[in-house]
């Protein structure tokens, strides 16, 4: 009797509310359909943003550009084709689904050729459409369905999606055409579900109306197409089966899919879920005096461990654990349990841990702190000591020790003035010819209005270190060191020159292009390239060194930087 009053009430709310049913699925593909889309256009900005790599690469642009006016030689053109592609093939790699990149240059000429999958160039006709739906767009990316030569498939031909674009740089002047070859399982792949059991029925339009993919043959892809005009009715007849259609666009970029489920399918469904529903209802009425009787032995036990365990929890022992005896519902939960309890116990230690380790950190950054400062005090003493005892040579050279030392102690970040960095140009150079290289003759030509310009700290020093390091050493005497400050073109202009050995052509040439090792070790490019970095770094590329030297002729350090003036404050802040 129970069982027959389940199997009716069954069949009673079957028939009352198959129509909710079916509405609810409708509501159900809708929302798959919506989801499906969006899926896609992940996909499609992950086209798009490789596309971008690809255009504001500055070195595809620089060889589209070579390659009209064939300016370099013939070895040339070829290895910067292969760096190309290279560069290429680098950023083809997040983006499987891209099997070709053909890069055209302003003439229309195909340049560059990257090939990562079995398809080729798509057919003379769908270029020539492609070009010409190109036209009327600047920049934009224009999508299009094409046929390309294959290498695996047996016709030698196969369906692909075609993107293209006009390639613009950062100044949005055109220098090229680029076309990408998509495998049109970019779109089926993620359209799957939305096409099972083969009841389903897809199309997809691009931005301008024409279509991308679709999962029926032609002639039912032409009454889609004819649909579509008509903006979709919602229920459409198609061979005998009525489909429920839904119908969503992404915006702005312009892609629309319109899906259609088989009312019939779904139907054949619900009926199938009720014969499950009788049957198991059958099962556990059969079944259910026995599983109440096994589960109130089974189920008492485990969760009076469990609560045990959660009390114990609570109270802050996290080293309690839970006795796991079955491989159920509640082993499973006893199982998280213990789990929990152990990551809260090592979650616990690791904070503990990382805060002593913090703490230890703290203490070692103010000790680190403390000794140069320390330092930086007992010069002071040191200095008024001598001073009042009338060695005032000797004092003056340990102030000037005690100003570089403090001057260098300020964060690298912090800005400071030219006229301060000049500062300690004079006392690093009393120091050189007070303890180590003798009488040197240095001028020094700065204007007073530019002594409180901004600038780096620590430009000059590196420069004027390497002046008594390299170029003053093998001369004893008739050295001059000669700096100078001065405004040109909207610009602060440093020059650090000598009249020391100089350099020839070679080794000027690698001290531009790479590290310079000399004779006896010492890294001549180690403060040329320092300074050369953080100006570039920080004010751009429309600043930075130039050096110019000769053998025996001395050499001349050129900077350029900004005109900065007020108060010195981190160059960090918005100073680019």
């Amino acid at each position: 009797m129970v069982t027959l009053s389940f199997a009716l009430a069954g069949w009673m709310v079957y028939q009352s509310n198959i129509q909710l049913m079916e509405d609810e699925i409708s509501k159900q593909f809708s929302i798959a359909n919506e989801q499906a889309l969006n899926r896609l256009e992940m996909s499609f900005q992950e086209i798009n943003r490789v596309s971008l790599s690809i255009t504001l690469n500055p070195s595809i642009e620089r060889f589209l550009k070579e390659n009209i006016v064939y300016e370099s030689d013939s070895y040339t053109q070829f290895k910067n084709r292969k760096y190309v592609e290279e560069q290429l093939n680098m950023l083809l790699v997040d983006a499987p689904s891209i099997s070709s990149v053909f890069l055209y240059n302003e003439k229309g000429e195909l340049t560059v050729l990257s090939k990562t999958g079995a398809s080729g160039e798509p057919g003379a006709d769908d270029l020539t459409r492609m070009m010409e739906k190109l036209e009327p767009h600047r920049g934009n990316m224009v999508w299009s369905r094409a046929e390309a030569v294959s290498a695996i498939d047996p016709n030698g031909r196969r369906t692909v999606l075609v993107a293209a674009r006009r390639m613009l740089n950062e100044k949005l002047i055109p220098y090229g055409t680029m076309v990408m070859v998509i495998e049109e399982s970019l779109v089926s792949k993620v359209l799957r579900d939305l096409m099972e059991n083969g009841s389903g029925k897809l199309l997809l339009l691009e931005p301008m109306g024409g279509m991308l993919y679709s999962n029926t043959d032609q002639s039912e892809t032409e009454q889609l197409l004819r649909l579509a005009k008509e903006n979709y009715p919602e229920n459409v007849e198609m061979d005998g089966i009525t489909y429920l259609f839904v119908r969503h666009e992404l915006i702005p970029a312009g892609f629309t899919l319109y899906g259609g489920a088989s009312l019939q399918e779904i139907q054949r469904r619900n009926k199938d879920i009720i014969r499950i529903l009788v049957f198991a209802g059958i099962g556990i009425i059969l079944l259910s005096a026995l599983l109440i009787t096994i589960s109130t032995r089974t189920l008492l036990s485990p969760l009076a461990h469990l609560m045990q365990g959660l009390r114990m929890l609570r109270s802050g022992d996290f080293t309690v654990r839970v006795k796991v005896n079955s491989g159920d519902e509640l082993g499973y939960i006893g199982d998280s349990f213990n789990n929990m309890a152990e990551q809260v116990s090592e979650l616990i230690n690791k904070v503990y841990l990382a805060q002593i380790s913090q703490t230890e950190s703290e203490l070692k950054a103010i000790q680190a702190q403390l000794n140069p400062h320390y330092l930086h005090n007992l010069f002071n003493e040191l200095y008024w000591k001598l001073y009042s005892n009338d060695q005032e040579e000797t004092a003056l050279l340990i102030h000037a020790i005690s100003e570089m030392l403090k001057y260098s102690l300020k964060p690298v970040q912090t800005d400071t003035t030219l006229g301060e960095e000049l500062n300690q140009i004079r006392n690093y150079i009393k120091i050189q010819t007070e303890l180590f290289t003798g009488e040197i003759e240095t001028i020094i030509q700065a204007e007073e209005s530019l002594l409180n310009l901004r600038m780096m700290r620590s430009l000059l020093l590196p420069v004027v270190e390497n002046v008594f390091v390299h170029a003053f050493r093998d001369m004893d005497k008739d050295r001059v060191l000669r700096i100078k400050a001065f405004l040109l073109d909207e610009a602060l202009h440093i020059e650090v020159a000598d009249n020391g050995c100089g350099m020839d052509k070679e080794t000027l040439r690698t001290l531009t292009e790479a590290e310079a090792v000399l004779q006896d070790g010492n890294k001549l490019g180690i403060g040329y390239k320092s300074v050369l970095r953080r100006i570039q770094l920080v004010y751009g590329s429309a600043y930075g060194v130039e050096i110019t030297s000769s053998k025996g002729n001395g050499t001349v350090i050129h900077m350029t930087l900004p005109i900065k003036s007020g108060t010195p404050g981190s160059h960090e802040e918005g100073d680019r």
